[in-house]
């Protein structure tokens, strides 16, 4: 049975054989109405809003600065005269089950999201109507009923083990998660919403070379013969997520 991965690349390759080279540029340099289907497949499995992921065994950790040399170490956290600095240690082990992770809140991904649901309903013509207006939050997505059975069960606060680590060294935390499960599409999605405004500055320099999202979950109530963890993180590059030159985040 083809998953939705192994199908993307069937029929990124069928458009790609199909356009023959015709279509010139990235896809998010055209216009929607111009996107191809095999632009749309290349957007939501190879752009910079859906980078390849390279998933790693991980353990969460909370080290602190000591406040006498300002250096950061593993002594055990005393929030009364440290500063919490949260991490995740990586270790070399068993590869774990690659997800798919998609920054949601972009207009780009939605609207190739809206085309896909088009092409496999048949339907022909103009994009379905998607809200181009910024999303309130910065949304990113982790797809699979799996890895929602996991996160919906975790047995951690996700608001500890989810967070997106920004360039400047600092973190912006989880601010809510929204489970999708009904509606008009046939992909499963664990909505994993962020700030956009911190201070009343941006969260995120869209001019930023780098931003890590952060994913660590195990469920409580384990199932035999299924996968009953994450731990993973994506990198994503702010500078690059553009659409016709304007961010889009």
């Amino acid at each position: 049975m083809l998953t939705r991965r192994s199908l993307f690349v069937l029929l990124f390759t069928i458009g790609g054989l199909v356009t023959g080279g015709t279509a010139a540029g990235l896809p998010w340099d055209k216009a929607p109405e111009q996107w191809t289907l095999a632009d749309v497949f290349r957007i939501l499995q190879n752009s910079p809003w859906s980078p390849s992921k390279f998933s790693l065994e991980s353990n969460y950790t909370q080290r602190t600065t000591n406040p006498q040399s300002g250096i950061v170490d593993d002594s055990p956290v005393n929030g009364r005269n440290s500063a919490v600095v949260p991490g995740i240690t990586l270790t070399r082990g068993h590869p774990l089950p690659a997800v798919t992770v998609l920054w949601w809140s972009s207009r780009t991904i939605r609207l190739a999201e809206a085309k896909r649901i088009e092409a496999r309903a048949g339907a022909k013509g103009a994009i379905a109507k998607v809200d181009v207006n910024p999303l309130p939050d910065y949304v990113l997505t982790v797809e699979g009923d799996e890895p929602l059975r996991i996160l919906r069960d975790a047995h951690e606060d996700l608001h500890d083990t989810v967070f997106l680590e920004l360039e400047n060294g600092g973190v912006l935390d989880l601010a809510s998660v929204k489970y999708v499960e009904d509606g008009d599409t046939d992909v499963v999605r664990t909505e994993m919403h962020f700030a956009r405004l911190l201070n009343g500055e941006p969260a995120i320099d869209p001019e930023s070379a780098k931003v890590i999202f952060h994913c660590r979950a195990n469920a409580k109530k384990e199932m035999q013969n299924r996968e009953n963890a994450l731990s993973f993180r994506v990198e994503f590059s702010p500078r690059l997520m553009k659409a016709r030159g304007q961010p889009d985040l």
